[in-house]
């Protein structure tokens, strides 16, 4: 009988050290996360807007621009890489503070404070050298493929209009690519700085046109809180 209470305390005293060492690693953890006045979403991969280098640094213009505006207006912020499609719900449920980049964001019935634009970009219509298209007139009836919610969507589908093609947009720029080499579309609407940042992958297209109309307009989007 002793034994077996003395069995029963040192379970008991088993499970409340465990408990403790639970506590104390759960306090620790919370004092080792950062917190930061502003979670921003951002586009990943996006060269030379956003990216990380090899040690896995960010990188880009809205790194620059952000710490520089960071540092005046005394915030502190993380970025948080995601789609372009999940920018607007991400901002709608608050997952997120805020945003930056070209897309055109909205969230509905949250409010959204936009400050004045910060950069521009041009925008340039693509086709694969091996194409047979040579100017702008050879997009007659064509499908033209371009990113979704920026100046590259509002182009395409200008260009589909005044052509009599159709326009494609996609959340991502590989998957466009990805349609007109399956031979789906025939010309890829690109920023033209996108373009540039990527020319080993890009070395395969030749440019038409850069737009003197139409352009990307780079934003800081932000919760009103």
């Amino acid at each position: 009988m002793q034994k077996r209470k003395q069995f029963t305390l040192g379970i008991i005293t088993l499970l409340l050290l465990c408990i403790l060492a639970g506590c104390q690693f759960g306090n620790q953890k919370k004092k080792t996360e950062k917190k930061v006045d502003y979670y921003i979403g951002v586009v990943d991969n996006n060269a030379p807007y956003y990216y990380k280098d090899a040690d896995g640094t960010e990188k880009g213009l809205y790194v620059t621009f952000l710490d520089k505006l960071s540092k005046e207006q005394s915030f502190t912020y993380m970025f948080v890489p995601m789609d372009i499609s999940a920018s607007e719900q991400s901002l709608s449920e608050q997952s997120v503070d805020g945003f930056i980049g070209s897309t055109v964001v909205k969230t509905g019935e949250k409010e959204v404070l936009s400050g004045s634009e910060f950069y521009t970009s041009d925008i340039c219509v693509l086709v694969p050298k091996e194409s047979r298209l040579l100017d702008m007139r050879s997009l007659k009836n064509k499908i033209i493929a371009a990113p979704a919610g920026a100046g590259e969507e509002r182009f395409a589908k200008y260009l589909a209009n005044k052509y009599k093609g159709r326009a494609i947009t996609f959340s991502h720029v590989e998957e466009a690519i990805g349609d007109i080499e399956k031979g789906y579309s025939q010309a890829l609407i690109l920023d033209k700085e996108y373009y540039d940042a990527h020319m080993d992958a890009s070395k395969n297209w030749n440019c038409l046109k850069v737009s003197s109309q139409f352009q990307n307009n780079h934003k800081f989007y932000k919760v009103s809180k």
